[in-house]
């Protein structure tokens, strides 16, 4: 790697998954995205990429379609290959050009061997729950920034993200389904850093290459912080009932748990232990969140 990468800790939320931020153009209808070239926006996007090529149920049709399809995967991985290597040297603007010719190659194959019986109707309604779980997450970006007293800025940033929305929106329209939700989720990205910068005040970095493990447990620290306001501002006004109550609640108290016991490990300078704690504490709180039905891509 040339040169340390660095990447703002506002990363902590893309961990949960990231998401596939790449949308094809419509002429005429929707504008191409920008897209960010922080870090770990791009990282997220090169995971998400990754799994769309590689692992996704629309990789494995083509993996047993016609050779014209199988040959289009074969250019998006090439395509996916120089993006992680631009990333590695630094080039995010580069990283997201080969992402993005990546993502409309790989549509343009799975196109070839069709999406499926269930397709249709199954991503319709992952839409519309993305959809409503990303109007949450906006409105907690709304409390959240008139707490922290950026109201004017969070509603700034709010609207640009509607906007996204609405993009996405108007693709669903057009029957672009699949290009709506890969929007949707670049939207995801942008409201879960908003959120994560608003709340913690200020934005820190740190190497993606961590000096030492104590410095990589913080991190982990900071993500489950983050997934802990999350928890609050997403789930305060959920009405649920017993059952998802008492899911949400299980996985809450198996994450705090696990913290307790990654904090024990830190304080003995079992850090490598800790952190593999931190990310399975980490993990329980997104289920909860989960569970009470509010989408969190990951």
């Amino acid at each position: 790697m040339s040169g340390p990468i660095r990447r703002f800790l506002t990363y902590a939320l893309l961990g949960v998954g990231a998401s596939l931020a790449a949308a094809l153009p419509v002429a005429g209808e929707v504008k191409q995205p920008a897209f960010s070239q922080e870090a770990e926006a791009v990282q997220s996007r090169l995971e998400n990429v990754r799994r769309l090529v590689q692992t996704s149920s629309g990789a494995g049709r083509v993996k047993q379609g016609e050779p014209a399809a199988r040959a289009l995967q074969a250019e998006a991985a090439r395509h996916l290959d120089l993006a992680e290597k631009r990333y590695k040297a630094g080039d995010m603007a580069g990283a997201n050009d080969e992402l993005q010719a990546a993502t409309e190659t790989m549509f343009q194959a799975i196109r070839e061997v069709g999406w499926g019986a269930d397709h249709e109707a199954k991503h319709q309604q992952d839409y519309d729950n993305k959809r409503k779980s990303l109007d949450a997450l906006l409105s907690a970006l709304d409390r959240v920034g008139k707490e922290k007293g950026g109201g004017a800025a969070a509603s700034a940033t709010a609207g640009k993200i509607r906007s996204k929305a609405q993009q996405a929106d108007r693709l669903v329209a057009s029957g672009r389904l699949d290009e709506a939700q890969s929007l949707l989720d670049q939207a995801y990205d942008d409201v879960k850093v908003a959120v994560e910068k608003l709340r913690r005040g200020d934005t820190l970095v740190r190497s993606l290459d961590f000096a030492k493990p104590e410095d990589e447990y913080h991190y982990e620290l900071d993500r489950n912080e983050t997934h802990e306001m999350l928890l609050t501002v997403l789930l305060e006004d959920k009405q649920l009932d017993a059952r998802a109550q008492q899911q949400v609640d299980k996985f809450v108290a198996d994450g705090r748990r696990l913290r307790q016991k990654a904090e024990q490990e830190a304080e003995s300078g079992r850090y490598k232990d800790a952190i593999a704690t931190l990310e399975q504490a980490t993990k329980e709180l997104l289920r909860a969140i989960r569970s009470a039905g509010v989408y969190i891509p990951g």
